[in-house]
């Protein structure tokens, strides 16, 4: 099948052993479980969100805190401005030459996947500016861990007690089939780069990228040692000075992701992985999508409950 088309390999083998052991099993002689049907839609996803977010509301409230409910994430709006994201490099020269890196390689701020933003206080006060232990305890919960092996290593665990935990358990029932699924869904993309940064293809397509940089005056053999060389806390020069000379050395990487085929062979590459890894994962995610299509009923009688008000 060529060189690039090699098998998952040991790791991924060894993360669905992981996973699937982390969810319920099916029993021995028991017919498969049947299709979980499409996924869900975005508005679907947000309801369940909505009502996720009110259930902990309503706990948190009734424990003496008060919390405020985050709306649900507006994927489009990452790849808006300088927050779009690059997992490779950068590869459009317009926005490159607008916006530098812009926030496309800062590192998140540290936030855990169930990190709140939310209103430490007991009920009735001003909120202080950090959470205090016992808000955090009355969220997030102690005790007994629900855990996930990622694709690739790294854990996440979330406890089974809390106002966290019992809003999921009120919206999808089983926590420990829920959370192993949701997290890997979460992290399909992390696998599927994983997999394509160790491709053959794109090695080679790397090394035509690193040609094209130094025929623009950068002896450097990938795009992260391109930005390496761009240090923003050089002392002397204005801040402006400081973004021109960042937008020159993007649209080197951009122009040069474009014109040595790499930003196509990342394209072509990802679309080999994806179902690759997809199917590696069928039965947890086809599960999650169960779970979660399940959970829309009692998502839509939660929201038809205003949020109590201090």
């Amino acid at each position: 099948m060529g060189r690039t088309q090699r098998a998952l390999g040991t790791t991924a083998v060894t993360a669905a052993v992981l996973l699937l052991g982390a969810c319920d099993a099916t029993p021995s002689g028991s017919a498969d479980p049947a299709p979980a049907g499409a996924p869900l839609s975005a508005a679907q996803r947000a309801t369940l969100h909505r009502a996720e977010e009110r259930l902990v509301h309503r706990c948190m409230h009734d424990r003496g805190f008060a919390y405020r409910e985050t709306p649900p994430d507006d994927p489009s709006a990452r790849d808006r401005g300088p927050g779009r994201s690059f997992p490779y490099l950068v590869t459009d020269v317009a926005w490159a030459e607008k916006y530098g890196y812009g926030d496309a390689f800062t590192p998140a701020a540290g936030a855990a996947p169930d990190a709140r933003r939310a209103a430490p206080a007991r009920t009735g006060q001003a909120a202080p500016a950090r959470p205090s232990a016992d808000w955090a305890r009355a969220l997030y919960g102690t005790g007994r861990q629900v855990s996930v092996e990622l694709p690739g290593g790294g854990r996440l665990s979330t406890s089974d007690r809390g106002c966290l935990a019992s809003a999921r358990k009120t919206l999808y029932g089983d926590l420990g089939r829920w959370f192993p699924a949701r997290r890997l869904s979460d992290n399909i993309d992390v696998f599927v780069r994983q997999r394509v940064r160790d491709d053959d293809d794109f090695q080679d397509g790397v090394a035509a990228w690193s040609r094209c940089a130094r025929t623009r005056g950068h002896d450097v053999a990938s795009p992260g040692q391109l930005r390496a060389e761009l240090d923003r806390r050089t002392p002397g020069g204005t801040p402006a000075e400081a973004h021109a000379r960042e937008v020159r050395t993007a649209v080197v990487e951009a122009t040069c992701a474009r014109s040595s085929g790499l930003a196509r062979t990342l394209r072509q590459r990802e679309a080999y992985w994806r179902p690759r890894v997809r199917d590696r994962f069928r039965e947890e995610l086809d599960e999650l999508v169960r779970l979660e299509r399940a959970a829309l009923p009692e998502a839509a009688s939660v929201l038809r409950t205003p949020a109590p008000t201090p």
